[in-house]
């Protein structure tokens, strides 16, 4: 049997205390997708179709609850960059520079976090900043206005003279 999820379930739902509790594991990346097809922990066929905008499933998401059966939402823990920026510049600064790589970036209480890539992490250190290498749950994505499924998107052009000449969009950033 194929579920069909639609819809995330509300926190404050009523859960049955005898039903099963089942899991579908997602990596970080995994968690935008509007159409996605899992199976569970124990084997059962989910298909996801979150059409809503701004539908993102997040750790511990309830998307299935009956009497007998609760299926939840489980991101996986993946290696990250994490750093902890002491003022509000230093966070302004990091969150710009990254913005810039357009990298992802999570929140995690008073840290940025994001995926970890060899080659951002020694940026990072050669830029000042003090990252460190952690095993986290990329859950929380920061988003700009013009991120996809926030107001629609951006495109935009980079020119720099002898060193490089290319063009950004949203479209074609999310394709590779």
């Amino acid at each position: 049997m194929n579920l069909i999820i639609q819809e995330i379930l509300p926190k404050d739902k009523a859960l049955s205390p005898i039903a099963r509790h089942d899991y579908v594991v997602l990596e970080w990346y995994e968690a935008d997708r509007r159409i996605l097809r899992k199976t569970t922990i124990s084997g059962r066929d989910i298909s996801f179709r979150l059409l809503h905008e701004g539908q993102r499933l997040q750790h511990g998401d309830i998307v299935f609850a009956d009497e007998h059966l609760v299926i939840s939402i489980e991101i996986k823990l993946c290696d990250a960059i994490v750093m902890a920026p002491k003022t509000l510049t230093d966070m302004a600064r990091t969150c710009y520079e990254i913005g810039n790589k357009h990298s992802p970036l999570f929140l995690d209480g008073d840290e940025l976090v994001m995926p970890y890539d060899k080659p951002m992490f020694l940026w990072l250190q050669a830029a000042g900043f003090a990252p460190k290498q952690e095993k986290r749950r990329l859950n929380q994505v920061l988003r700009a206005n013009s991120a996809p499924g926030i107001g629609g998107g951006h495109i935009h052009k980079h020119e720099y003279r002898q060193y490089h000449n290319h063009s950004h969009s949203e479209i074609d950033r999310y394709e590779h």
